[in-house]
């Protein structure tokens, strides 16, 4: 395997990786060199395009950051990336993630159906995240992922509804020879992962197939969890300009729910469960599958077509709020992008996109009565309908001048409509519609290891169906609020990444630095623990960003990340009271990441790291705030060189210090319960072996 499969990005955002199979690294090769992203062809704007020239806050993060660990958590990956607010929740696949405040509202009672708002999650350009904007990891594993792409300005002018930030995790098929990779993790609190991996050729054509288990007993009462997830992929090109691809998942999965607990309970036993949740056996299990096909064609030298096509069965059951819940859901959807590049004059290029999507989903609702432990009790207290639609176009044109200056001018129209039906009582029938134009301009200085850039936008998210149900009477007289609308928001960030390259004996330093100002109106905002939702009159938010990478050694490599944000309520009345001049919930001011890698011998690495997060406001009142914390963990990995087979073992701690804190809160919550504890010390232990045709 050539050396620059295994050269390894060390600041998140500003430095990528070349694709490489899972295991078959040259371990040899220096791991410590900075890849410019220029090297990278990224979609974070719909079409192909190298990461350098994106004029907005962009990162990508290879699998090299986050091989040796559980697997089981997107924090692995993007806990490094500047902007990006992660906090595993119970230590299983459910993440709290906010980019630049969006997403700050996914918890509460409502939780189990999916805790991402506001952020689009994707793989290998399918989405994950439902017409609504709900996210559900089920289908996302870190296991088969070579990179992750993750666009944290704005991206509703290109992607719509609830795109306030973009994760996106690709699957390498660009390998050279088969391969066959076995890997084994275990650890604290009965976990356990196994899974199975490989990747073969039929001619010119490559797929993968995944299969994966994972089990774990939970460090506090009650977080159980367990997940079988079986993935393919294949890619055939048809000819030497067009390409087809498939794309299969399956996922089952049982997660118990501890819920949250008051700041004297956590102080005494972090561990404990709240009781009603034990009692009621608060749970979700979600059978889910995907089949996809996309079809990427090159018209000529200058013109790119790209279309997909998906659909996505899913069965859901849950235990929540004292009723048990049976979903069965379908979701069809498609997309179709043209892209055109043009040379008008010398030095002068144009480049012109468009194209349009929709995600339909559907499917019954039948609530039950709970029964003993949990079960689905006789009585049938709801049979709904609800249905969502996401239908959008956009266009982008752009110019580019002598291969110095970028200007881009871009729009998009959203239509999402909702509808309910009751089939109990059918007055409380209700259809609800959202439409919102979205423009984006931005303007970029290619300096060739260097990238400056400023840029204006929109951004839209509309309240997701699980969050607009009528409170309270109005519940009486329709199934939708009536009160709430779409969040939309004005962005304006000035950024910059890229390479500096000082006296040879200090190596090369790696960049990504953002401030941005976002003033948002109708910000949705959970009350009552999340049970209901209203919106906040007007809202600002403002930050910095900064990445760095240095390898100021041969051996040793340093990482760091910085967000200061500030997250304030500029109008926002309800019959709760004025909250206008407080901070939003749930957002804390700032944090820091750093890690130092060292190269201590031939095959061996020993990586320290540590997160250090400001304390944050758990209501609107700002009467409830948890503590700032700092995290410690270190990780020892050793790859000895072997001729046919590539073995690799890593011991991994968390928390070391075995610090206590609240990795979540239930925003608003009620009776003082607002804190999920995060997890104490504890420790992963993995071993991989890969073989190559």
């Amino acid at each position: 395997m050539h050396r620059r499969a295994r050269r390894r990005a060390r600041a998140a955002g500003a430095a990528a990786v070349e694709p490489a199979p899972p295991g078959f690294a040259d371990h040899a090769a220096k791991d410590t060199l900075i890849v410019p992203l220029e090297e990278v062809v990224v979609a974070g704007t719909r079409v192909p395009e190298v990461a350098r020239d994106v004029p907005g806050g962009l990162s990508v993060v290879p699998r090299a950051r986050f091989e040796n660990a559980s697997g089981l958590s997107l924090k692995e990956a993007l806990g490094f990336v500047p902007g990006v607010f992660v906090q595993s929740r119970a230590g299983n696949q459910d993440v709290r993630i906010t980019i630049r405040g969006f997403g700050a509202r996914g918890n509460g009672d409502r939780s189990n159906a999916g805790n991402l708002r506001g952020i689009r999650v994707m793989t290998d350009g399918i989405p994950v995240t439902e017409p609504d904007g709900r996210t559900s990891l089920d289908l996302v594993d870190l296991g088969t992922t070579d990179r992750v792409e993750i666009s944290r300005s704005n991206a509703s002018a290109v992607y719509g509804n609830a795109s306030g930030g973009v994760v996106n995790l690709r699957t390498n098929l660009d390998f050279d020879t088969p391969y066959l990779v076995a890997r084994s993790r275990g650890g604290s609190y009965g976990f356990h992962r196994e899974q199975v991996m490989t990747g073969f050729a039929a001619g010119r054509a490559r797929g993968t197939f995944s299969l994966t288990n994972s089990t774990l007993d939970g460090w506090r009462d009650h977080s159980a969890a367990s997940a079988t997830l079986a993935q393919m992929r294949f890619a055939v090109p048809l000819d030497d300009d067009t390409r087809l691809g498939l794309l299969l998942d399956g996922a089952s999965n049982l997660t118990r729910f501890p819920g949250a607990l008051t700041a004297a309970e956590a102080a005494a036993d972090p561990a404990q469960a709240d009781p009603v949740y034990v009692s009621r056996n608060d749970r979700r299990r979600n059978r889910i599958g995907r089949i996809a096909t996309t079809l990427d064609r090159r018209v000529g030298t200058a013109q790119n077509v790209a279309l997909t096509l998906y659909t996505q069965p899913m069965v859901l059951e849950r235990s929540e709020r004292n009723r048990y819940r049976d979903f069965t859901r379908y979701q069809l959807g498609g997309s179709a992008t043209w892209d055109w590049t043009r040379a008008l004059a010398p030095g002068l290029t144009s480049r012109f996109s468009l194209g349009g999507d929709d995600q339909f989903q559907d499917g019954a609702i039948l609530f039950y009565t709970l029964g003993p432990g949990g079960s689905r009790g006789t009585g049938l207290v709801a049979n709904k309908r609800e249905a969502a639609n996401s239908a959008g176009g956009f266009v982008q044109g752009e110019l580019r001048w002598n291969e110095r200056w970028s200007l881009r001018l871009g729009g998009r129209y959203d239509n999402l409509w909702y509808i309910a039906q009751d089939h109990i009582d059918p007055t409380l029938d209700a259809t609800k519609r959202f439409t919102r134009w979205t423009p984006k301009a931005s303007l970029a200085w290619l300096g060739g290891e260097h990238t400056v850039y400023t840029s204006l936008g929109g951004g839209v998210e509309a309240p997701a169906f699980n969050e607009i149900d009528p409170p309270p009477p109005f519940d009486a007289t329709t199934s939708l609020n009536p009160f709430l609308e779409p969040m939309h928001s004005t962005s304006v960030e000035v950024g910059a990444r890229g390479v500096i390259r000082p006296a040879p004996p200090l190596g090369r330093v790696g960049y990504d630095i953002a401030l941005y100002w976002i003033d948002v109106r109708n910000d949705l905002v959970p009350y009552d623990g999340g049970a209901y939702f209203l919106t906040a009159g007007k809202s600002r938010r403002r930050g910095l960003e900064l990445g760095l990478g240095w390898d100021p050694l041969e051996r040793l490599a340093l990482t760091g990340s910085l967000t200061l944000s500030e997250n304030e309520y500029l109008e926002y009345v309800n019959d709760l009271g004025d909250f206008s001049g407080r901070q939003v919930a749930g957002l804390p001011r700032a944090w820091v990441n750093a890690a130092a890698e060292l190269n201590v011998a031939p095959g061996l690495t020993a990586n320290v790291d540590v997160e250090s997060v400001g304390g944050y406001d758990a209501d609107d009142a700002n009467g409830t705030r948890t503590l700032p914390y700092t995290l410690l963990g270190a990780t020892l990995a050793w790859v000895p060189p072997r001729p046919v087979s590539n073995l690799r073992a890593f011991i991994s701690g968390r928390n070391l210090t075995d610090e206590r804190y609240a990795a979540s809160v239930f925003i608003n919550g009620v009776s003082d319960r607002f804190f999920e504890p995060g997890l104490p010390r504890h420790w992963v232990a993995g071993v991989e072996v890969a073989l190559r045709r």
